[in-house]
């Protein structure tokens, strides 16, 4: 059985949660609290396998309550009604949440996750999302690896390539890593980023990054690294516009 906890400040979330929980079999709820500052003692005291954490709490948010931990012995799921602008940073730090108001089918989603060790959080995760939401880093992916977590910096990244339900990232040193999330993803974290452009339904391409365009219907990129990929018809007046012709 698997032991979980619940902080929330609003009464309300913490008891649809805990219904939610009661209609699963392999997962319970062994506490809860509405305060923050009381949570890490309640944590340390059951010693919990999930932590259900509210992001926006009063006196002290989720991250700062995590930061009081020198290590992380449980799973985090961050529970959040958080706008776009909060996904994208729970999303590019490779966070697990739960958006508001939680349904069944995305609780179950996380479980499932957790049931097939898929989970993994540490403190710079928390140091990166926190310092992203109040504005100060916004270049910096979490990448999840069989090994735990590399942290690249988008403007490093020379393409994605999509392979199913994975993404191969490539570097601009050539190096390349493999994410067990499909490229649309990416692509919702980087829409905001002027250097990334969707040349095609299985290529993210950094635009600094073009070596050569060769002419063609839609016509195809060679990249720095010799890749060459073709272009999308839709995508080439977009593309062109993006560059001054001499």
């Amino acid at each position: 059985m698997i032991k979980s906890i619940i902080v929330d400040d609003e009464k309300h979330c913490i008891i649809t949660l805990q219904h939610l929980i009661s209609e699963m079999d392999n997962i319970e709820v062994v506490a809860s609290t509405q305060e923050s500052i009381t949570a890490k003692e309640l944590i340390e005291k059951h010693s919990p396998d999930i932590v259900f954490l509210d992001i926006e709490m009063p006196v002290m948010n989720g991250f700062e309550l995590l930061s009081q931990f020198d290590s992380l012995p449980f799973k985090v799921i961050f529970t959040t009604a958080y706008d776009q602008y909060g996904i994208k940073a729970l999303k590019m730090n490779a966070l697990d949440y739960l958006l508001k108001p939680i349904s069944t089918e995305d609780l179950e989603e996380s479980i499932q996750k957790y049931n097939a060790n898929e989970m993994q959080i540490s403190q710079e995760q928390i140091y990166q999302v926190h310092q992203f939401i109040r504005g100060k880093i916004q270049d910096t992916l979490a990448l999840s690896t069989q090994q735990g977590l590399i942290f690249i910096k988008t403007e490093n990244i020379s393409y994605l390539e999509a392979d199913g339900s994975y993404t191969h990232i490539v570097m601009n040193d050539k190096s390349r890593h493999l994410a067990s999330k499909p490229l649309s993803n990416f692509e919702d974290i980087l829409q905001d980023n002027s250097l990334f452009f969707r040349a095609q339904k299985s290529f993210i391409i950094n635009l600094k990054n073009i070596k050569q365009y060769i002419r063609g219907e839609g016509g195809e990129i060679i990249m720095e690294d010799g890749k060459n990929i073709a272009l999308s018809r839709n995508k080439k007046q977009e593309f062109l516009s993006f560059f001054h012709k001499i």
